[in-house]
Order: C-alpha cells, then structure tokens, then sequence
C-alpha cells in the first residue's frame, strides 16, 4: 500500500479528536519543509483550513553586542593584524552565530478557536549537523487544542513575549527535503 504524501500525513495529524491517538501517530510522521511550506501558504491564501499567523526574531544575547569602541577600532583597524579591541569585537560577532536563537512560532487556529495548533522551533531544533537536544534530530515543538488546560491565546502571548514554549509538547521528526522525510517515514 502506498504511503500517504507527508502533506496528507501533515492534514492528517490535525484532524485527531483524541490527544492519545494523536500522540499516537506523530512518533511516526515526519513533516517536510515543503509540505510545512505548503499548509502556511494555503491557509495565507485561502484561510483554509485555518487562520494563520507566524512570529519571528533573533535574539542575540547582549553581552555579544560590539561596543562602539570595539566597531570603532575594528573599522579604524585597515588591513593586518587585528588590535585587541577588534579582535574583540570580531569574535563577538563570531560568537553570535553560536549563541543566537532564531525563534519561531506558528499557530492555525478556527475563528473561534475551538480548533488551535501551535508548532515552534528554534534553528537548534533543525540543525542535523551537530548533537540535537531530541535524540531523534531535527524536529519541530507541536502542542495543539487537545491538551488539558492550555489556552491558545496564552500559549501564543508566552511564546511571543517571553519565548517561552508550552510545557508537554511533541518533538515532530523534521525533515527539509520532502523524499528525505517519505523514506524516513517508511522506515518506521
């Protein structure tokens, strides 16, 4: 029997009733970037079958932030060998890139919100090329209407103002490459 698209598995995993079955079926599905790509486009344009809305930013830790005296000396430095404020000011931004969360949020919500689904990630939860905090790899925090207790609303206002995630979420496997994540899938 063939196996569904990951699009239809993704379309699937919103419909369950049940948080037990659907907890159930995620340790199998594998979600592409595509197919992700593809239910944010469709609810963008035709508001179906969910409203849609993404926040975003890169939080950059403030001790990693070059002075102006750093800038200064780095912009004043010319060609050679880097002075100690410079230097400093280069491996700040250096150390940026090690120490930054790029942090995302998307819910799919009903007008009324009797149906909600909140997935977030940070570019840690994608990375396949260094140790992962999930011992399956790249993955994607999913929490949705059927947890006990968890308004949509607050979930969304932590998430946004304070980059906090729910409590209890699903570790969703991840996948950028569609054929990537179909053979994962089979495989399990």
């Amino acid at each position: 029997m063939d196996q569904p698209s990951t699009l239809e598995a993704l379309l699937k995993m919103l419909t369950f009733n049940k948080k037990k079955d659907l907890e159930r079926y995620c340790r199998t599905l594998v979600v592409s970037g595509s197919d992700f790509a593809g239910l944010i486009l469709s609810c963008e344009h035709q508001g179906e079958p969910f409203i849609h809305q993404i926040t975003y930013r890169d939080i950059v830790p403030e001790h990693l932030d070059p002075s102006d005296s750093e800038l200064k000396a780095l912009a004043d430095n010319g060609l050679g060998e880097l002075g100690a404020e410079a230097a400093k000011a280069v491996w700040k931004m250096g150390q940026m890139f090690e120490e930054r969360r790029y942090l995302v949020g998307h819910i799919f919500f009903t007008p009324n919100f009797s149906e909600w689904h909140f997935f977030c990630f940070d570019q840690r939860d994608l990375e396949d090329q260094r140790p992962n905090h999930w011992k399956e790899g790249p993955h994607v925090h999913f929490i949705n209407w059927l947890w006990p207790g968890q308004d949509p609303k607050l979930v969304w206002s932590n998430f946004v103002g304070e980059n906090k995630r729910p409590g209890s979420a699903i570790h969703l496997r991840f996948s950028m490459n569609q054929s990537a994540a179909q053979s994962i899938r089979k495989s399990t």
